[in-house]
């Protein structure tokens, strides 16, 4: 069910927690569906991606060059990126063997700075609908606006 009340600008969404803004975020999303194996956050340091809070296997990606991958490829490309099939992704970093789609969503500053993003593995091919997208765009999309607060 869409969650269709108005919220203040000056409200937090209900996901939010203060004193844990990233890994609210990563726990409220993994939890939107259950083909979501793995939910993290990376944050964009200069141009290199640095994981942060994440939910799911250990991986050895804590960090990404911008333009590796399809974390990389989504900053390079300042586009997010919904791969139903990674194994058609020539570039693709392989997290896990059982990874076969992947979506990442670009947290920005409301002035389109990227910050970061959230990035979701799954193991099922094409997890990722319009549906989920939205939903992954309102959490980034809600995170940015928070982010001095959030990355602290």
């Amino acid at each position: 069910m869409p969650d269709t009340a108005i919220q203040s600008p000056f409200q937090d969404p209900p996901w939010y927690d203060p004193l844990s803004p990233m890994g609210s975020a990563v726990r409220y999303v993994a939890s939107l569906s259950g083909l979501f194996n793995w939910v993290g956050i990376y944050v964009l340091e200069g141009d290199t991606l640095v994981l942060g809070p994440y939910i799911g296997a250990e991986t050895e990606h804590t960090r990404i060059a911008v333009g590796v991958g399809v974390c990389g490829t989504a900053v390079a490309e300042n586009s997010d990126q919904n791969v139903p099939d990674v194994r058609d992704r020539e570039n693709y970093l392989a997290c896990s063997l059982e990874t076969r789609s992947e979506l990442v969503v670009l947290i920005r500053e409301p002035s389109g700075t990227i910050l970061g993003q959230i990035d979701i593995d799954s193991h099922t091919p094409g997890a990722f609908g319009v549906e989920e997208e939205e939903a992954v765009r309102k959490v980034a999309r809600e995170l940015g606006e928070r982010w001095p607060k959030a990355k602290s």
